[in-house]
Parts: structure tokens; sequence; C-alpha cells
């Protein structure tokens, strides 16, 4: 009984880790076959050679609804949901640079002042548009500002059972000894 107790225990301390560790896997396996070829060529390496024109493709497909400007932009092999179009868009500012290499664009709708952030990144000589994707979370490090306080509070409650669990057991036999004392 106690080494199914504590196999389950270490099991369960371990679950956060090894789901990490499939999470990782299967998103890196997939960026092996993220980016369509076709748009990586010479040409789309001039047309979008900075990030600042992808930023304003990406405002001129937020104008129009433009699915094969928007294949360029992202160099996907699938495809992904289209951007929803708005004619009130406007680039603002390059919001910031990210210790991962992204350029994040900052876009202003100016009828309701809703605002939208796009990453662009360099792939393969090219810079790209990066979707809100699993990909996204994984390379730019913010898979973890979820992860560690899932961890963190995975942990606790584990602590908090075991600690009960322990507490539990003490007590009873506490009980035991008290209530039912062995015969002589």
């Amino acid at each position: 009984m106690k080494r199914i107790t504590f196999s389950l225990g270490v099991g369960l301390f371990l679950f956060p880790l090894i789901a990490a560790g499939i999470y990782v896997l299967t998103v890196r396996a997939a960026a092996l076959v993220r980016y369509d070829k076709t748009y990586f060529t010479p040409y789309y390496g001039e047309l979008y050679s900075s990030p600042g024109s992808v930023a304003s493709a990406i405002e001129l497909a937020l104008h129009q609804d433009q699915s094969p400007l928007l294949a360029e932009l992202t160099g996907l092999r699938f495809k992904m949901r289209p951007l929803q179009e708005n004619p009130n868009a406007r680039l603002m500012v390059l919001w910031k640079i990210t210790d991962s290499g992204y350029f994040q664009y900052l876009f202003f709708d100016v009828r309701n002042y809703h605002r939208i952030i796009y990453n662009i990144k360099k792939v393969n000589g090219r810079w790209v548009m990066v979707p809100y994707d699993a990909y996204y979370y994984l390379d730019s490090g913010d898979w973890l500002l979820f992860f560690s306080p899932a961890v963190a509070i995975w942990w606790s409650v584990l602590l908090v059972v075991t600690i009960g669990v322990t507490v539990y057991r003490i007590a009873s036999r506490f009980r035991e000894q008290v209530f039912h004392p062995p015969e002589s």
C-alpha cells in the first residue's frame, strides 16, 4: 500500500513537468513543418525585408479582407484564422522588441479606441507575422507566464493534501491507541 501511495505521489508531483514536456515536444515537432517554402524565396525576402514593411502590409490586410496577403505575411503552411477586417485600424508605433526577437507593433482602431498588438519575427531570412498560437507562446517564452503559477498552485495543493492525509493518519493511529488499547 505504501509503495502504491508513493508511486501515485511521485506521479502527481511529476504530472505538470510531463505535461510541459509533451507540450514542448509537440510544438517543436509541428514547427518543423510550420512554414511553406514558397513564401521564403528571394522575392518575398526582398518584399518583406524589414519588420516595418510587414507591419504596413498588416495594416493593408486589416483594411480589406485579403487572405492571399495574410498567407504571404505569415508564411504558414496551414491556413490561420483570417484577420477581422477593420478599415479604422491604424498602425501606431513599434510597441517593443522582446528578448526573444519579436517586434510588437501596436495597431489602434480610431473609432472605438481598441488596441491590438501584432508580432513580427525574422524567420529563414525574411520577416513574418506570427499569430498568437502554441508556437508563439513557446517561442516567445510567454507559456511560462501560465505554466509557472499553475505548477506552483498544483504543488501547493498537492502539499496541502499530503499534509492533510498525514495528519489524518497520525490522528487515526492516535485514536486507535487511545480508544482501542491492545488487550493484554
